[in-house]
């Protein structure tokens, strides 16, 4: 080998402009792949994001028809202790005003007859 040969192979390497370009564009294609992959994410987290309200509300929506259910179900056990009771005091009423009626009968001097069963 001639000794400009070995100068020629001993300077630093200069890339081309061809190569300059290329790798210019590789990075600006990663920024925009790394940006695009960014965008994709925070979509895909509002799309998350949206369906969790929409289940949310969902279970909500459900726990509200369970409430509304319960509260019937009370309703009508509220009625019935409420019938009962009413039931109750007309039974004491009753027997209360016979036992009057038989103690005025007894005042008179007149019996009233009751059939034993």
């Amino acid at each position: 080998m001639s000794k400009e040969t070995n100068l020629r192979y001993e300077q630093p390497h200069r890339p081309s402009k061809l190569y300059q370009e290329y790798t210019k564009n590789l990075q600006a294609n990663d920024v925009a792949l790394i940006g695009n992959l960014e965008q994709v994410k925070w979509d895909k987290k509002e799309v998350h994001d949206k369906w969790f309200e929409k289940s949310n509300m969902k279970v909500q929506a459900k726990a509200f028809q369970i409430q509304k259910k319960q509260l019937a179900e009370e309703l009508k056990l509220v009625g019935k202790a409420s019938m009962m009771v009413r039931k109750k005091a007309l039974a004491v009423k009753i027997e209360a005003e016979q036992k009057m009626y038989e103690e005025e009968l007894r005042e008179m001097g007149k019996t009233f007859h009751t059939q034993r069963i």
